[in-house]
């Protein structure tokens, strides 16, 4: 999207629909978080838990053990979305994913008010099956847009309608999860998924009018009919260290991201009444994605002002606040420490390090944001949730002991020691972030000669294939 005929006008228009668009997606989103883990933990209680062989766990570690399970559901998303991204761009993209997804919540919808074990199963995985197909439309849509001058100054103000769309879902699901049942949701979903492909052909409409630059494949490219669709971004990330560092920052956070979820889980499990679940979940994300809310609208105020900030700080905010979130809970193991833990992930994760980190995409091949990008969002994404598999399997086994009630319980001490881990992973985080923040200053600064005026060159992307 070259700047001179990216007017003032589509500026507006482009972004308001962008804007729109993924404020529904995380609307969604935030109505089936709380439905699918309420649901989930609620069917292993003390009473009943979950078997496997010997082994007893409570919904906690079951939760664990579903997410580790999602890595062959990443590698079936990877495939799906090279495949079709092959022969689906932008707008159709939306289409396919968004039509899979109507179909699925229609399917659900005829077994959700009385599920069975397996149908709860299912109904968990669905849920980050959504947000994976989703997230990958949307973003590879946007990178393939929108240029990286242009991207600083409007990513800001678009994942505010990815915060602000976490704040609405949330709090509708709070304030309502006493008066609709759980088909009703599922049916409030599949109107949202309707109007979400409006936009999306809205966004096509104008995004034909924005002349597009398909920049040269990379000498280093293998030729694209060699590949095959499960391998494909992966040798894309593996030969260049930027996409190492970045994919380095999604599984790092994502290990951390399950641990804190774990800890918070297993401490509503432990000092909140059943009855109670669905409505403390509601409360701590509502208030998890209103803080996100504020973060995001100073930031992004800031950034159409001053669009020269150093992604780096951006992308550290996130790590900092799990850090010092952890060290708090370690010190205190109380219920509202465990709660403070998810907010300081929510807080950032779906604010600022997400539109920190979607920036990184920008400067890249189109071939490097719709696959490797699938690759890095969906497979590396879900390979950092087999690190809860193993959780999973651990914490029952060691962390575990039963009250005076006979009933399961994890242990305090075992959930003060997984803070210990998170804080070594964090470390590890913050050097990957170290990497990307001298690679994208210098993908910057190559992409601004390329497109200023006086080199009479007309704008192209760069790849990070030679980094």
């Amino acid at each position: 999207m070259p700047n001179d005929h990216f007017s003032t006008g589509k500026k507006i228009a482009f972004t308001a629909v962008m804007f729109l668009y993924i404020n529904l997606i995380l609307t969604i989103f935030w109505i089936l978080k709380p439905l699918k883990k309420s649901l989930f933990i609620g069917q292993y209680d003390g009473d009943q838990t979950f078997k496997l062989g010997s082994m007893e766990m409570l919904g906690s570690s079951a939760e664990l053990l579903a997410k580790g399970m999602n890595l062959l559901i990443a590698f079936l998303l990877v495939v799906f979305l090279t495949l079709v991204t092959r022969l689906a761009k932008r707008q159709r993209l939306t289409y396919c994913c968004m039509g899979l997804i109507i179909a699925m919540t229609f399917y659900f919808s005829l077994k959700i008010n009385k599920p069975s074990e397996s149908t709860v199963w299912l109904f968990y995985w669905f849920g980050d099956l959504y947000i994976s197909l989703m997230l990958a439309a949307f973003f590879s849509f946007l990178h393939d847009t929108v240029d990286l001058k242009n991207a600083k100054r409007l990513y800001g103000f678009i994942v505010l309608g990815a915060v602000s769309g976490g704040a609405a879902g949330s709090t509708y699901f709070r304030g309502w999860i006493g008066e609709m049942n759980n088909q009703q949701w599922l049916h409030t979903i599949i109107g949202i998924g309707t109007v979400i492909c409006l936009l999306a052909f809205a966004a096509g409409w104008m995004a034909r009018s924005i002349p597009h630059h398909e920049p040269e494949p990379n000498s280093g490219d293998v030729p694209r009919k060699k590949f095959n669709a499960a391998i494909e971004g992966a040798s894309l990330v593996f030969k260049s260290r930027y996409l190492i560092a970045i994919a380095g920052i999604v599984g790092f956070y994502e290990v951390t991201s399950e641990v804190l979820d774990y800890q918070f889980t297993a401490m509503i499990e432990r000092f909140v009444p059943k009855e109670e679940i669905g409505s403390r979940f509601g409360t701590v994300y509502a208030i998890g994605n209103i803080a996100a809310l504020a973060i995001q609208l100073g930031f992004s105020i800031f950034a159409a002002n001053f669009p020269k900030y150093r992604i780096h700080w951006i992308l550290l905010a996130l790590p900092l606040s799990i850090a010092l979130s952890s060290l708090f809970f370690i010190l205190v193991p109380i219920l509202i420490a465990g709660s403070l833990l998810k907010i300081a992930d929510s807080t950032f994760a779906y604010s600022v390090n997400q539109t920190g980190r979607e920036t990184l995409y920008n400067p890249l091949s189109r071939q490097e944001k719709y696959v490797a990008r699938a690759f890095v969002e969906v497979f590396v994404q879900r390979t950092g949730k087999v690190a809860a598999l193993l959780i999973a399997f651990l914490v029952p086994m060691f962390l575990s002991t039963r009250n005076e009630a006979g009933q399961l319980e994890t242990s305090l001490l075992g959930l003060q020691l997984l803070g210990g881990f998170t804080c070594i992973i964090v470390a590890l985080w913050f050097y990957c972030v170290k990497i990307v923040g001298r690679k994208f200053e210098s993908l910057e600064r190559e992409q601004h000669q390329v497109t200023d005026p006086t080199l009479g060159q007309a704008p192209e992307q760069i790849s990070a294939g030679a980094a």
